[in-house]
């Protein structure tokens, strides 16, 4: 068994990460809800170990305006800085569009920071458009992938 177990979490038990990771100008907790994070269709996973949430990734019903195949948006995808490089994220995509794919999802889509972009294009996904800048969060690609073919 791994040491490593993949998970549906509460959107609450996202906040920490993110504020360590994503948005460290941020306090863990309320500051760090996403306005639809408890919407609707809207689906929370992460990676524990031994309990703690090492890696999340939000899972939000949205079609991206250029790409109506695509219905889902990532959001807020980290990993802890002590279980980089170990294949969190990638057990974390994975385990996420299966559970997509059943519930027959067709593709999912996400604004990638550059830091991140050969991430998602090892995973397969299209890396397409023109870099743009999100606001206090710096350079960002679009990154998409289908998951009904």
């Amino acid at each position: 068994m791994s040491e490593f177990e993949f998970c549906r979490l509460l959107s609450s038990e996202t906040w920490p990460l993110r504020a360590k990771v994503l948005w460290p100008e941020k306090e863990p907790g309320e500051a760090c809800r996403l306005a639809v994070d408890d919407q609707t269709g809207v689906l929370h996973f992460g990676i524990r170990r031994q309990g703690e949430v090492v890696a999340i990734g939000s899972f939000i019903p949205q079609t991206h305006p250029e790409l109506a195949a695509v219905n889902y948006r990532l959001r807020a995808m980290a990993t802890d800085l002590s279980c980089r490089n170990m294949g969190l994220g990638r057990m974390l995509i994975e385990g996420a569009l299966e559970v997509l794919k059943s519930m027959q999802v067709n593709g999912v889509w996400a604004d990638a920071r550059h830091g991140a972009l050969g991430f998602y294009a090892r995973l397969d996904w299209d890396v397409t458009g023109a870099s743009y800048d999100v606001p206090k969060r710096g350079r960002h690609r679009l990154v998409w992938v289908r998951i009904d073919d």
